[in-house]
């Protein structure tokens, strides 16, 4: 049964132009002359009726403006209408979000790149009241001559009562002298911000600010040495280092920091007394105690084999109150301690990461983290946590958890002889806390608090920094009233430019009967209700034609306004010129309808005379004078859809057929091929065609060829007609050559040899026939060719023979065609002699000879390879040899000159070793072996040019990466990457080229010759437990990290700086 035919079943119907109204206005105008104000209605569009809710403007209606604005409630992207907020952001950002809501919320410290480490111990300090209230004690004239302490005084003030939610820290830092560009260790900065201080403040007169550093952070220990008798040095600490290795808890690490080690055998204690070297014990001791105890945890162990650090990630507990009191030389119950700070490392390199602290109110007990200019609030909890109820999220490796009266992970207590773990109030345990302040909160023996060193207001500033802070308070105040104000301009403008567009709008539509209506450019008008500035002045010139009238052809480029409106705009923003409905263009409605009414003539003829072209090309010859075209002219004329007068650009139905003289060109000449068509057809083409008669030479079909252009084409056909004869020549005495398969060899037999390229440069210009036939180029020289192939030092061959293949008694060389030299009959290369002119006797000979024994044998590298069959039952002349005595190899005369080929071969894969950036394969293989296809992918030849995956992808025997690498890559960083793309730790990688493994990881890829393209493969042999490879190195890929700098350079780093050593010499 049929099937209806669908296709065209919901396609549009293309109107007939002819029958339309705007047609026959055309019309009529053109044949009367008259034009009408229905004639203008109709071509003007102005009967069209106004739009009402239109999905976009349409430009066909003069009378439609939608579109123009958006519609109630909605916004763009760009322009006037986009959100309010897109506008303000113009404005910059908002002061008024950087100010905090009261001075009871802390504030942040701006990071300057890397200063996070500075930022989280000031924070440390200032939260410290009694640390605070000793530097706003300072006298002014001190602040003066010690810009350090001027600074952190200036800070601790804006810290304390600037309305700023955060703070910059940027000339303190600057001060210092510190690169805020590199990362340094926080634990240093405090040690040396200390020392520093300590300095500093020593030329205090107040009492109490003078002595600060060392009242709240300096202890004493002594390192006991006991043999026959006890020694002991006393050293003041300002923290403790504790050892957190293989420890859960700080307890744990307390008692490792305090016990006893014994000095015997190799490490035996130099007795001065004795003089000689005895066994002792040695300790340390604590003998007192500060307000503030900082631990500092040693998360950071060097490893010798990279010179790098890496951090221990290991979870560490930690009380929320400790007893310090039992830990003392002399015991005592007055030293309790209450968790005051952590400073957290976050990061699992030791040489970058993030710092934050988390510190507790001391007016309130509320806890705070401080990320830089980010300060949250955590509740009474250190980590944010309910107390009594623990985390257990995975990814919250530094927020820690809590445990109430018990320690987290202390089940190596046992391993230490200390005092008992504590079980005052609750645990916390984390991943990445870094050091760890208690304060005491115990009364002494006087029964005095020990945090109430200084007394000092916490309200209330000094006079000479209240005034600062004022002073900043008023100009942030005015900064967000001028930014408020501001504000309230731009939204109020933009809400009268809406009303205003709104209100034209509104008014815009001139109904079809309205007379009274002026057009107005529509460019002009998008621009006028899309920017938030609007035009300077209406610009109407666009829409003009020649005349400076309305032309019909730009209606879809203006819109038809009321007077209302028009009078509105032109009173507020003036210009023109003025276009009323009196503006019509007559003259180009007039020019319009005569090339309507002529295009309608022209596709008429062309529909009466296309059965005579179509007759043309299918070869009829007309009756009557007749006219030479261009066939593919000719063609391409009949399929133009588009149907009117062709453009001047359009090259001529004869352009084709005429020469460089002028003439009519020979029909055997390229493109010159040619139809005769009937006179009438040929007359219209003229007439419609040409816009001058010099446009079209005309060829009545008796016109005769050029001679000229005929005998050069004569004797170019001949030259091609001698070259296809020679061609065939020699591919008749070449029969065998040129199918390029290989041919039994015979020993004893004479053979020659020529380069495999030249021989694969000479099957491709011999075979190349018709209109290829002079297409090739010729190959070069075959004299030149053999001469090219013998050193100018020995007069012998710089390449080898191809490979023989030794195969069911028969031998045979294999085929290449780049490399190599093939070998040929001794009649081939008689008849190359004759064709290409070269001496018989300069070729290169060759004869298959069987070698007796290993005195027989030429050098092994001289001797193209053989490839034996695995078990050949046949030997050449029905010998049956064994084949391990009697191999067969080519002989050449000149011989191989295996000096001058292994320089050449030398410094070829020196330059391809030489790679940058370039790509291999590696694949994780699971099982036993590897499987064959990747084992032998690297002996194959490399594709050129080929596409490769940059990504993991699945494969039936495990994963497959590209790499980056180059020659100088070295193996242990082929493996670092290995590790990071795979998950295969180091030590775990059985690394393969082919059947070897890739050993010496400080060995190049060079050095192992993997070239670009290589397909390696890699096992897990999974004997080694798994690791962050944070572990081994501190980034990834990286090169060897260049020696720490630390603080060197800066003012922590000197004993008194320059202003100090000032005053020193002024105080004198």
């Amino acid at each position: 049964m049929n099937r209806h035919n669908t296709r065209n079943k919901n396609k549009r119907p293309h109107a007939d132009e002819s029958a339309s109204p705007s047609y026959a206005a055309l019309k009529r105008i053109h044949s009367t002359g008259a034009i009408t104000q229905d004639d203008i209605r109709q071509l003007y569009s102005v009967w069209k009726p106004v739009c009402q809710g239109c999905h976009g403007n349409t430009k066909d209606s003069p009378n439609c403006f939608c579109g123009l604005i958006p519609t109630t409630g909605g916004a763009r992207k760009t322009g006037l209408w986009q959100k309010n907020g897109e506008h303000v952001s113009g404005l910059g950002p908002d002061p008024s979000k950087d100010l905090r809501a009261s001075t009871e919320t802390p504030a942040g410290l701006t990071n300057l790149g890397a200063t996070c480490y500075a930022n989280s111990i000031l924070q440390c300090l200032y939260m410290n009241t009694s640390f605070r209230s000793g530097i706003f004690s300072l006298e002014p004239d001190i602040l003066k001559k010690q810009p350090v302490l001027d600074q952190l005084a200036r800070l601790f003030a804006q810290l304390h009562s600037s309305k700023m939610a955060f703070i910059d820290s940027a000339p303190f830092i600057k001060t210092l002298e510190l690169d805020n560009g590199v990362q340094q260790d926080s634990h240093e900065f405090l040690t040396l911000f200390l020392s520093l201080l300590e300095r500093s403040l020593s030329y205090s007169k107040v009492a109490v600010a003078k002595t600060i550093v060392q009242d709240l952070f300096r202890g004493s220990v002594s390192h006991v040495t006991r043999d026959s008798e006890a020694s002991s040095k006393m050293e003041d600490f300002y923290e403790l280092e504790l050892n957190i290795k293989g420890l859960s808890n700080l307890e744990e690490s307390l008692d490792d920091y305090l016990s006893v080690e014994a000095l015997n055998g190799e490490n035996q204690y130099s007795c001065e007394s004795c003089q000689k070297r005895v066994d002792a014990t040695r300790c340390i001791k604590l003998r007192s105690l500060p307000p503030v105890v900082n631990f500092q945890l040693k998360r950071y162990v060097f490893l010798p084999k990279t010179t790098t650090k890496k951090k221990i990630s290991s979870s560490f507990s930690f009380p929320g109150q400790l007893d310090m009191g039992k830990r003392l030389s002399d015991p005592s119950s007055n030293y309790i301690y209450d968790l005051a700070a952590i400073l957290i490392h976050k990061g699992s390199a030791a040489n970058s990461g993030h710092y934050v602290a988390h510190i507790k109110d001391e007016s309130n007990g509320h806890w705070w983290e401080f990320d830089d200019e980010c300060v949250s609030s955590l509740g009474f909890h250190p980590f944010g946590e309910k107390p009594g109820k623990s985390s257990d999220k995975a990814d919250q490796k530094s927020e820690g958890t809590s445990t109430e009266g018990s320690v987290a992970n202390g089940n190596n207590s046992s391993h230490h002889d200390a005092a008992p773990t504590s079980n005052m109030g609750e645990m916390f345990s984390s991943t990445d806390a870094y050091m760890l302040m208690y304060k005491r909160s115990s009364k002494d023996e006087n029964g005095i608090k020990s945090n109430n060193i200084v007394e000092a207001s916490n309200s209330s500033l000094p006079r000479h920094l209240m005034d600062e802070i004022d002073a900043l308070n008023a100009s942030c105040v005015k900064e967000c009233g001028e930014y408020l104000s501001k504000k309230d301009n731009l939204l109020a403008s933009i809400q009268e430019r809406r009303q205003e567009i709104k209100s034209v709008i509104t008014e815009a539509p001139a109904t079809p009967d309205d007379d009274s209506y002026f057009w107005i450019s529509l460019d002009w008008l998008r621009q006028w209700a899309d920017n938030a500035t609007p035009p300077s002045s209406i610009d109407n010139s666009p829409i003009q034609c020649e005349h400076g009238k309305v032309p019909a052809s730009k209606v879809t480029s203006m819109k038809r306004l009321s007077a209302k409106a028009w009078e509105k705009l032109l009173s507020k923003y003036g210009g023109g010129p003025t276009l009323s409905k009196d503006d019509v263009c007559k003259e180009c409605l007039k020019d319009v309808a005569k090339t309507a009414v002529s295009a309608d003539v022209y596709r008429d003829r062309k529909a009466s005379l296309k059965n005579l072209a179509e007759a043309a090309l299918a070869g009829s010859i007309p009756e009557g004078p007749s006219y030479f075209i261009s066939k593919a002219w000719l063609s391409h004329w009949l399929r133009r859809k588009n149907v009117d007068i062709t453009f001047d650009a359009d090259k001529g139905p004869t352009s084709a057929l005429r020469c460089s003289h002028g003439n009519l060109l020979p029909e055997h000449a390229s493109g010159a091929k040619r139809v005769s068509v009937p006179e009438s057809l040929w007359l219209f083409l003229y007439e419609t065609i040409a816009r001058e008669a010099d446009d079209i030479v005309t060829f009545p079909s008796d016109t005769q060829p050029c001679e000229i252009c005929d005998d050069k084409l004569s004797a170019v056909a001949s030259v091609e007609d001698n070259l296809r004869a020679v061609k065939l020549k020699q591919r008749q005495s070449h029969e065998k050559l040129i199918s390029g398969k290989g041919f039994a060899l015979n020993p004893g037999q004479k053979y020659y040899l020529v380069p495999s390229s030249w021989l694969s440069e000479w099957r491709a210009y011999i075979t190349a026939t018709g209109k290829n036939v002079s297409s090739l180029p010729e190959p070069q020289s075959l004299e030149a060719a053999i001469n090219s192939l013998k050193c100018e030092k020995h007069s012998r061959l710089l390449q080898r023979p191809l490979d023989i293949v030794y195969k069911r008694g028969g031998i045979t060389q294999k085929t290449s065609n780049t490399d190599g030299l093939a070998i040929i009959s001794e009649s081939d290369w008689q008849s190359f002699s004759e064709e290409w002119n070269v001496a018989h006797a300069d070729g290169a000979c060759a004869e298959i000879v069987f070698s007796k024994s290993s005195e027989d044998k030429p050098h092994e590298s001289s001797q193209a390879m053989v490839i034996l069959d695995k078990d050949p039952d046949q030997s050449i002349n029905g010998a049956n040899d064994d084949l391990e005595d009697c191999r067969p190899y080519v002989r050449t005369d000149p011989e191989v000159c295996e000096e001058c080929i292994g320089e050449r071969e030398s410094c070829a894969l020196v330059e391809k070793l030489n790679y940058q950036n370039e790509d291999i394969h590696v694949y994780l293989v699971r099982g036993k072996e590897a499987p064959k296809s990747i084992r032998e992918a690297s002996a194959a030849l490399p594709v050129p040019d080929r596409r490769t995956s940059k990504r993991s992808r699945r494969t039936t025997t495990g994963n497959s990466i590209s790499l980056k690498v180059s020659g100088s890559t070295t193996v242990y960083q082929l493996k670092l990457m290995i590790w990071e793309s795979l998950g295969i730790v180091k030590e775990n990688q059985k690394l393969h080229k082919g059947p070897l493994e890739i050993e010496d990881d400080f060995a190049t890829l060079a050095d192992k010759c993997i070239f670009p393209g290589d397909v390696l493969w890699v096992k897990d042999s999974e004997l080694f437990e798994d690791r962050d490879i944070a572990d081994e190195i501190s980034e990834p890929k990286a090169d060897a990290l260049p020696a720490e700098e630390g603080f060197r350079g800066t003012l922590l780093t000197s004993s008194v700086s320059a202003q100090l050593c000032q005053d020193i010499v002024l105080s004198e």
